[in-house]
């Protein structure tokens, strides 16, 4: 009943605490997450610095 999208890199990774402040200079992750809160779904962030991303956006379908 819902739609689900992973993404995961091996990259650096990052603190997702410094995630949650909207600094003006773009909207990433933050805008990320409105939208899918916009379409009643969720976006859930894990990362360790060093240790890579991974990004899961779960919109729930909407039946007519």
């Amino acid at each position: 009943n819902e739609l689900g999208i992973k993404v995961i890199d091996n990259g650096k990774g990052f603190d997702i605490a410094d995630t949650d402040e909207f600094d003006g200079s773009h909207f990433g992750l933050i805008g990320m997450r409105e939208r899918a809160s916009l379409l009643g779904g969720r976006l859930d962030i894990s990362s360790v610095p060093g240790a890579g991303t991974t990004v899961k956006a779960t919109i729930p379908f909407v039946r007519p």
